[in-house]
């Protein structure tokens, strides 16, 4: 169900997007579907970060401009940073409701969601991984 999570992270990191004023640049010069197709990018970069937070590898969970830099290799300083701050605002939200939601998704984390399945192709655990080890 990690990957569950990262589908609403990336649904409430479009909303974000679309919300912030200081992304209407951004919107302007980006249709909705790159937009869409960004957040679920950046949703699967965060996979790995996520699943160390979980299994304590790291102590938090790091929302890294790389992510950004990758998917749009030509971005500003300043368009990445505000990027970056509605990947962090849409991550505290996510944990805020995930913190009140019955599913447990980030206890259940290797469950297959079909918008992530192909991240067991870069190498990042999976639960059909974790099941061959």
């Amino acid at each position: 169900m990690l990957n569950w999570c990262l589908y609403e992270y990336s649904n409430i990191l479009y909303t974000k997007i679309e919300k912030s004023p200081k992304l209407a640049n951004y919107r302007k010069n980006h249709c909705s579907n790159e937009a869409e197709a960004f957040c679920v990018y950046f949703s699967k970069r965060l996979r790995k970060s996520v699943n160390d937070a979980q299994t304590g590898h790291t102590k938090g969970v790091t929302i890294d401009a790389r992510y950004v830099y990758e998917f749009y290799s030509e971005n500003t300083y300043q368009q990445t940073q505000r990027l970056l701050d509605a990947a962090l605002s849409a991550w505290n939200e996510y944990v805020l409701v995930c913190s009140n939601c019955p599913n447990q998704c980030l206890i259940h984390g290797y469950e297959i969601t079909d918008m992530f399945d192909n991240l067991e192709t870069v190498g990042w655990p999976t639960r059909r991984h974790n099941q061959q080890e």
